[in-house]
């Protein structure tokens, strides 16, 4: 993995709070590149399919934010290879004319050159490069800003065997702990979550213990003094020990414990390996009810699952639709047996050695002149109509009488 693309997205995300789907969806492709369609990134960065369809542009387009370049957009469709086609990438200025930051900000080329530049006295040179982020962060959001991007420019791997590894691992936006929900906690999610805005200040901030004021958290994150008032207030009801409130002088400022809690090196160490265990679980539930709904989006998985005991009025449609006494065998034991994935398989075989079907009627004319056996049509000689099927001139004219006299009735 390049962390100098963790480093610049999160870097292009200070002071704009309405990046923050953006960044998520940006963030996953960038740690698992493997991942592609809509429900799959939706499930992958805790989010909605509609939420992750709004944040992408069209194909071969940047988003609105210019965090997100879409390969390809996918379609709704009842075919699965059509609806997983969603595929995204990490749209870097790095790698691009169009930069998104004035010429003199110095640019993000690989992780040995951000480890460097992380450990260099003179850090705070990238952010004044930038015009945005000087404009608006204090003196003290710079120092947790350098501190942060010297961490995330270390997280080369995702995985807990190391604590780089480890941090990545927490800091994956699908994780229950950084779910937005509104209302009452799901019964499927471990632990009250701290929301999408948390997930944004612990990325800038590397997952280190950090203190700020409020209108330092204004200024990393592009909020108001209320949101940044209720974002404090929620994490603390969240977890009483992530966030503790300390007197500097005549006002207040607010130790956040990043590292405390969530690195192995913290006194109040929480595993992402479970947290990311259990994600997975749920995720992998998930794909099998999307494969059977895939799946009975076809023709023949729709007609098996009618057939199968899955079927709640399976008995229902075998009433009004009752199986030919002609039937083959095997089908008959099949649908009486009523395995789903078995009418399935036995159908698609069928399918298979029927083959496709044809575009124009001209294919199975000509089969049927040429006597092949693929075609069960025939050839038969021209016959005569059988005499009594002649109409006599007679009934022809009172036909023809009634016609006229129900015209002019």
């Amino acid at each position: 993995m390049n962390a100098a693309h963790l480093v610049e997205m999160a870097m292009r995300s200070v002071g704009n709070s309405g990046c923050v789907v953006e960044l998520a969806l940006a963030w996953t492709v960038t740690s698992r590149p493997y991942i592609s369609g809509t429900r799959g990134l939706a499930r992958w960065s805790g989010m909605g399919d509609q939420a992750v369809r709004q944040a992408v542009a069209q194909d071969r387009q940047v988003s609105r934010h210019g965090l997100i370049w879409t390969r390809t957009r996918g379609t709704s469709s009842a075919t699965v290879e059509e609806r997983e086609d969603m595929e995204l990438r990490f749209q870097s200025n790095t790698r691009t004319g169009h930069r998104s930051y004035p010429s003199n900000y110095p640019p993000l080329v690989d992780q040995e050159a951000l480890g460097d530049l992380a450990l260099m006295e003179g850090r705070k040179e990238l952010l004044r490069g930038n015009a945005v982020t000087s404009a608006r962060i204090s003196e003290r959001a710079q120092e947790v800003l350098v501190n942060g991007m010297k961490t995330l420019s270390r997280l080369t791997e995702l995985g807990c065997l190391r604590e780089p590894g480890q941090i990545l691992t927490m800091l994956d936006p699908g994780l229950d702990l950084w779910a937005e929900i509104n209302g009452a906690k799901p019964q499927h999610v471990a632990v009250e979550p701290l929301g999408r805005r948390a997930w944004h200040l612990a990325v800038l901030s590397g997952l280190e213990d950090v203190t700020l004021s409020v209108s330092d958290i204004e200024g990393l994150l592009g909020l108001s003094k209320r949101g940044a008032q209720d974002l404090l207030a929620r994490m603390t009801k969240a977890n009483p020990l992530t966030v503790s409130k300390v007197r500097e002088g005549r006002t207040f400022v607010y130790k956040i414990n990043w590292a405390s809690n969530f690195r192995w090196s913290g006194d109040f160490w929480d595993n992402a390996y479970d947290r990311a265990n259990l994600r997975k679980a749920r995720a992998a539930r998930d794909k099998a009810v999307q494969e059977t709904s895939a799946r009975r989006g076809t023709p023949a998985g729709w007609i098996a699952f009618r057939l199968s005991t899955a079927s709640p009025k399976r008995d229902e449609y075998l009433a009004e639709n009752p199986i030919p006494e002609d039937a083959d065998g095997a089908w008959r034991a099949l649908v009486e047996a009523g395995d789903e994935l078995a009418l399935y398989e036995y159908l698609r075989a069928q399918e298979a050695e029927a083959g496709p079907v044809p575009s124009t009627p001209a294919v199975l004319v000509e089969s049927a002149r040429e006597g092949t056996s693929r075609s069960p049509l025939q050839r038969w000689p021209a016959q005569d109509s059988p005499a009594s099927a002649a109409v006599s001139p007679e009934l022809l004219a009172e036909m023809r009488k009634r016609v006229v006299a129900g015209l002019y009735a």
